[in-house]
Order: structure tokens, then sequence, then C-alpha cells
């Protein structure tokens, strides 16, 4: 029996040695590329995220603008807001001797501000109830210079 028992041993050692050859190799081989696949992905993904917040982002600002744009008027209403404001200072029994308005040339995509001067000739009482009133309009509108003059009794305001 001894003498097989070194047969025996080499050839379980044969066995482990193909075993580890051909089983355990290739699959450390494997666990080293799903490895590199993983970072991979995970590097990947990171990236995705990124790209999400960005759009995410991006989609906040365009919605944002498009709010803004919904505000802005149509060229062709400019003037109709021009008529409310001066109807309105009529009503108050003012005068409004010039209303100046210059449209400017831009593009679609760009943000617009449109100077509009107006003067308004009347009472005190009265040009304060006026400024007031347009303060309230609902139209985007803003003042940016008011001036209030007075000279023989009758009170002046330039507004722009």
């Amino acid at each position: 029996m001894k003498p097989r028992l070194p047969y025996l041993a080499g050839a379980l050692l044969a066995l482990n040695l193909a075993f580890f050859g051909l089983v355990i190799v290739p699959a450390r081989q494997a666990l080293r590329v799903h490895a590199a696949t993983f970072q991979d992905l995970h590097a990947r993904m990171g990236s995705l995220r990124r790209e999400q917040r960005e759009q995410d982002l991006r989609a906040s600002l365009l919605k944002g603008m498009e709010q803004f744009r919904s505000r802005i008027p149509p060229q062709g209403a400019i003037p109709d807001m021009i008529r409310r404001v001066t109807d309105q200072a009529r009503r108050l029994q003012l005068h409004v001797p010039s209303v100046k308005y210059q449209p400017g040339e831009v593009s679609g995509e760009e943000l617009v501000k449109l100077s509009v001067q107006m003067e308004v000739e009347g009472r005190y009482g009265a040009i304060r109830r006026f400024l007031y009133e347009v303060e309230g309009l609902q139209d985007p509108l803003m003042i940016e210079r008011v001036a209030l003059t007075s000279s023989r009794g009758i009170d002046r305001l330039n507004l722009r």
C-alpha cells in the first residue's frame, strides 16, 4: 500500500493544480475584469448624476426665463399701455403735454428695456394719486426717475 501513496498524492496534487489553473486563475481574471467594469460604471453613474443636476438647473433657468418673458408684453402692447397711463392721468384731470416712447431694435432672445418719458401737469394731490395708481398697474412698468417741479402754481411731474 505504501508504493501507491506517492502516486495518489501526486494525482491529488495534479488535480489541485489543474483545478487551480482551469478554475481559480480564470475566476481571478474575471474578477479583475468585473472590478474594472464596476469602477467604470460607478464613474459613469457619477457623471450621469452631474449631467442630471445640470439638466435640472438648465430646465429651471429656462422655466424662469419663460415666466419672465411671458410678462414682457408684445411690442404692439406698449402703445396701449402708454395710452392707459395717459388716460388715467386725464381721468385725474391732469394735463399730459408730452409722452416720448422709443422702441429699440432687439432680437427675440434678448431681454428688453423700453424707455418711456412722460410729463404730467396739474394739482399736487392729483399727481400723488396718479403716481400711486401707476405703481399699482399690472403692466410690467418700472419708474426709474421722478422729477416734481412747481412754477406759477402749476405742479409738473416728469416720469421716466
